[in-house]
């Protein structure tokens, strides 16, 4: 029962990677020359970085090998549910400087102003405005303090963990829900399950 939040800290990690593994797949067409680029064009698209082949391999053993190493942690069964938690942790934050390290500077800008963009897309798509979206920082950044400090508690046992998640899951759908108008709403669970399909 204790391993559902263990598989989300493995989902979150595979999220991680699993967007780096995008930006890289999608970083195949050769950037847009800025002496042809018109201003207007500027401000509505961001230049995607050529990665060689090289490079593509590199991310692409990188990803593997940290999928397999999540593997062997949450199957591990020395390890406790806050072991478990502690490494998925370190190799998510290994696995991005070494994939950071196989991008050059300009690579990693261009991975970070696509990561801005799809940001602002996502507001856009919602109409959020700039209060909603402030709203929402808030709200993430509260949910990820909440949860932090439960799988830290050790005088918890994994049961009492796992409901005290799920009352911070409710808590949040239920702010949410103040945030959002019910159209919003419903646009953004579309969304989250069409990335999650997709």
């Amino acid at each position: 029962m204790h391993g559902t939040w263990i598989k989300n800290a493995v989902l979150m990690l595979g999220m991680t990677l699993g967007g780096t593994a995008l930006l890289a797949q999608q970083a195949t067409a050769p950037a847009p020359d800025a002496n042809t680029q018109s201003a207007a064009g500027a401000t509505t698209q961001t230049a995607k970085p050529q990665l060689t082949a090289e490079q593509k391999q590199h991310l692409r053993d990188l990803r593997n090998s940290a999928r397999d190493q999540a593997a062997i942690i949450r199957n591990d069964q020395t390890l406790s549910a806050e072991q478990k938690q502690a490494k998925l942790k370190a190799l998510r934050a290994s696995t991005r400087e070494q994939m950071k390290s196989v991008l050059t500077p300009e690579q990693q800008n261009a991975f970070a102003e696509r990561r801005a963009t799809a940001k602002a897309n996502f507001a856009a798509k919602l109409g959020l405005t700039t209060d909603q979206q402030s709203k929402l920082k808030e709200l993430r950044q509260s949910t990820r303090q909440q949860r932090q400090a439960v799988l830290k508690n050790t005088s918890l046992t994994n049961e009492q963990k796992q409901a005290q998640l799920s009352q911070i899951r409710q808590a949040t759908q239920a702010q949410l829900a103040t945030i959002l108008t019910p159209e919003q709403l419903e646009q953004f669970h579309q969304m989250r399950r069409h990335r999650k399909l997709g």
